[in-house]
């Protein structure tokens, strides 16, 4: 229900101020209008309101913009008492919206309760100058600030108290630009925004045990920038056809000096904390081929404290990402898809370390988890298609054959031993024999492992290892490693086309 409430209300503000049609000759405050009316109906809004002209000037008063959302038996609006298209004498339209536009969502929640949100959509100082021609307008907008609050929240007939949900989001010093132009049947429609800072507050009540959270934080040198076509003609409410008729996106979302501040109470026992950031990027990008994500930070810095730890409890990290891209639409032909997580120079208090290593025998180095992987799969249905995504839980056939995979990279480093890899195999999906109902692999990976030698010794002084079990790891060890220098090892792990696994040429199955 959450994601519904985003979507929508950001398509929604998205469409109010920075869209429309991109750039180059005159245009009137009535074709402004038209036009911007005409594209949020492309996307499945309905559009009403009284047009008043005023020499050459037009005002447009009574503004309702709603959608309904089947999937979530609900609906969605926003109202406007007016907005008001100016001529400038130029060729160009400022364009002025009131200093508040109250936005309702009315759905069904998961348990059946009917739920009513209203949230108030606010600005100050904004000015929009539309200028280009009605074929090619391009957007340009300040804004002093843009603030979205929860103004009300009823469930099943019953208002809920602020003290029980509170939320804004706020924006300041915004710049930005949007441009829609025509082309074939549809339109290419590119955004950039800035913004100097963000501001957020969420909290709340849990009615049932009494608990309470309550979430506050800020960003700085946030920037957006994005790009799509969208075809003239589909169903918004159909997100297969959407894609299949053409609609194609990319984005980008990012941010300097990110902090959050977070208090959480149960049962009586309270936990606080605070985590910041140096910067951090989400990118997404979706085709009716495709989709990728990736999102990633750096100078990540946690400290919590909580009830039962006499301690805070505190932890950095250098960076960390993680990425995915794969098919959307069914195929008979493999298709590319790659997957990668790195969380990369962790460190954390020595009162932590204190617990485990109360000597100091275990060396600090930071430590890193990083794999890639990519691959090739041939999809049997569109992920986007929900009754064939519903029929394949049902069935439990799998959505995808694997028909490739390469480990681009692989480390994982830690208290001074280091495992790196990489490698290639293919899958036959003809063959589900030889490895027990998983299509048979060919190829190889490459590992080398080094300080593990070292790192048992001390664990086992440390009193956390037994003798015998250092035994067992160090035989097996043995078993799938060579020597490669002092305290290094290496091994090569390859599957034959006969379906024979070796380790360093010695056959193990």
């Amino acid at each position: 229900m959450q994601s519904s409430f985003t979507r929508t209300a950001a398509s929604a503000v998205a469409l109010l101020a920075v869209s429309a049609p991109a750039a180059m000759a005159d245009v009137t405050p009535q074709q402004v209008w038209d036009d911007l009316s005409a594209y949020m109906q492309n996307f499945g809004y309905s559009v009403t309101a009284t047009q008043t002209e005023t020499g050459s000037d037009l005002v447009v008063s009574d503004v309702t913009i709603a959608m309904d959302i089947p999937e979530e038996e609900g609906s969605f609006g926003i109202q406007m008492d007016e907005i008001v298209l100016t001529d400038r004498g130029d060729g160009s339209v400022l364009v002025a919206f009131p200093p508040e536009m109250p936005m309702v969502f009315d759905m069904t929640g998961s348990e059946g309760e009917e739920v009513s949100t209203a949230l108030s959509y606010e600005q100050s100082g904004l000015e929009m100058i539309v200028s280009g021609d009605p074929d090619d307008m391009v957007y340009d907008y300040t804004a002093d600030t843009l603030r979205i609050a929860l103004g009300e929240l009823v469930v099943d007939g019953e208002t809920v108290s602020r003290d029980m949900a509170r939320g804004s989001l706020s924006l300041s010093d915004l710049v930005g630009q949007s441009t829609s132009a025509a082309s074939g049947d549809g339109r290419e429609i590119a955004q950039t925004m800035t913004a100097a800072g963000a501001t957020y507050d969420f909290g709340f009540t849990d009615p049932d045990s009494g608990g309470t959270g309550s979430f506050t934080g800020s960003m700085a040198n946030l920037r957006f920038e994005g790009s799509s076509s969208v075809p003239a003609d589909f169903d918004a409410s159909d997100m297969e056809a959407m894609m299949a008729a053409g609609l194609s996106g990319d984005g980008s979302i990012s941010y300097e000096n990110g902090q959050t501040d977070f208090t959480v109470t149960e049962e009586g026992q309270t936990t606080t904390g605070k985590m910041s950031s140096d910067s951090a990027r989400l990118t997404v990008s979706l085709s009716p081929e495709a989709l990728s994500y990736e999102i990633g930070n750096t100078g990540l810095d946690v400290n919590i404290t909580a009830p039962d730890v006499p301690f805070p409890i505190t932890g950095q990290m250098e960076r960390s990402s993680f990425n995915i891209a794969m098919p959307v639409a069914a195929s008979e032909d493999p298709q590319d898809f790659a997957l990668g997580l790195t969380l990369g120079g962790f460190t954390t208090s020595e009162s932590l370390w204190g617990m485990i290593d109360p000597n100091g025998d275990l060396p600090r180095d930071p430590a890193t988890i990083a794999i890639a992987l990519s691959g090739e799969a041939t999809p049997f249905v569109n992920i986007l298609d929900p009754q064939a995504m519903e029929n394949l839980e049902t069935s439990g056939e799998p959505p995808a054959e694997l028909n490739a995979l390469t480990l681009e990279s692989l480390e994982v480093a830690a208290v001074g031993a280091r495992l790196t890899g990489e490698g290639d195999f293919t899958f036959d999906n003809s063959d589900r024999e030889t490895f027990d109902g998983f299509p048979k692999p060919e190829g190889s990976v490459d590992l080398s492992l080094t300080g593990a030698n070292a790192l048992i010794d001390k664990l086992i002084g440390m009193g956390l290892l037994a003798e015998e079990d250092a035994m067992g790891a160090r035989m097996m060890m043995s078993m799938f490693t060579v020597p490669a220098g002092d305290d290094a090892l290496e091994s090569t792990i390859e599957v034959n086309d006969q379906g024979h696994v070796l380790a360093n040429g010695q056959r193990i199955r």
